[in-house]
């Protein structure tokens, strides 16, 4: 009998888990392009002054196995970028990239940059 129950736990747990993959759709309804997408510099905003949509690249568990790379920077943040149009985010913060060196895996010779950062949404001022 606890076998049985061990196994509807586990199905719901995986159900849970596969539906909440479908649940990355922009909450504010509006996707924006690339370029719309402002990256802040860390201290250019405050906490108070934003809400986080998503941390792009490290909210999912498949970031404890692979994640995208870029041959350069720029590459990363124009991933990062149209990510956060995709979330309805309007700005970055937070942006590191990380020169991982030449790939082991890989034929090519250049370099393996990894990009994450926070997607936000800016706060409009009231008043």
């Amino acid at each position: 009998m606890n076998l049985r129950n061990s196994r509807h736990s586990t199905l719901a747990a995986v159900a849970a888990c596969v539906l909440s993959g479908c649940a990355s759709v922009p909450q504010s309804g509006v996707e924006r392009t690339p370029s719309e997408v402002k990256v802040y510099e860390t201290g250019q905003l405050s906490v108070s002054q934003y809400q986080v949509v998503r941390r792009i690249w490290m909210d999912s568990w498949r970031a404890s196995f692979r994640l995208p790379t870029y041959s350069s920077e720029a590459d990363g943040i124009a991933a990062l970028q149209a990510e956060a149009g995709r979330l309805g985010a309007d700005g970055l913060i937070n942006v590191n990239c990380i020169d991982q060196g030449r790939s082991p895996w890989s034929s090519s010779t250049g370099p393996v940059i990894v990009c994450y950062g926070n997607a936000i949404r800016v706060r409009k001022n009231e008043g």
